[in-house]
């Protein structure tokens, strides 16, 4: 029997310009706290988190509900004929058990579109493991300075100073820096994301036969 295809790991080049692509930042197995949206050229961030209201209106980023923010993008991609594109499942997941949508119809997973495009297009090439590998197999920047695997807890670190000082202007300066960090982290992973997807989807048109 053939070996079923995953419907997320299908995307052209046409739809991969249009698409969203989203990265959820947070706690394992809570609501996310921040997102990051990418739609071609245009960069957001939004928090969900009350309680880092202050060190969102220090970066000028808006505190919008989970629901309500992900419903907008989701009606859109419907109205529009867009994807959202995420790294992995987790999104897909995220907003299925928090904003209790479901959104398996406008969905595509980056992780699966690059390991089809890597066994295809690149055959034989270093295995990546993950999204940091793919960025570097395409060469997209990434500094050094943001770490492995702080995420959680730079947030956590923000949230529980937040609680005890009361203002994002008494945090220390590591802590503010973190945050900063936090943020480029986002952001660099959703647009070195599209630049991925964007270069699986040409180049998997170019490798289909004729």
């Amino acid at each position: 029997m053939p070996k079923r295809l995953n419907p997320h790991s299908s995307i052209s080049s046409r739809e991969a310009a249009s698409a969203f692509y989203i990265d959820f930042e947070g706690f394992q197995d809570k609501a996310p706290t921040l997102l990051g949206l990418l739609t071609n050229d245009d960069f957001k961030q939004v928090v969900f988190d009350r309680v880092l209201e202050t060190a969102a209106d220090a970066k000028n980023l808006e505190i919008v509900d989970l629901k309500l923010q992900i419903k907008e993008l989701v009606d859109r991609c419907r109205k529009e004929s867009r994807f959202l594109v995420a790294y992995s499942q987790h999104e897909l997941h995220t907003i299925n058990e928090f904003a209790e949508i479901d959104i398996s119809d406008v969905y595509r997973d980056a992780r699966m579109i690059a390991k089809k495009w890597k066994a295809k297009c690149h055959p034989g090439t270093t295995k990546c493991k993950g999204l940091k590998d793919y960025l570097k197999f395409i060469e997209f920047p990434r500094g050094a300075h943001l770490g492995e695997r702080k995420v959680t807890s730079r947030i956590r670190a923000v949230r529980n100073m937040l609680l005890s000082r009361g203002h994002y202007s008494k945090l220390t300066p590591c802590v503010k820096r973190g945050w900063t960090n936090l943020l480029s982290h986002n952001e660099i992973d959703c647009k070195g994301m599209q630049a991925l997807v964007l270069r699986a989807a040409n180049e998997l048109e170019e490798c289909a036969p004729q």
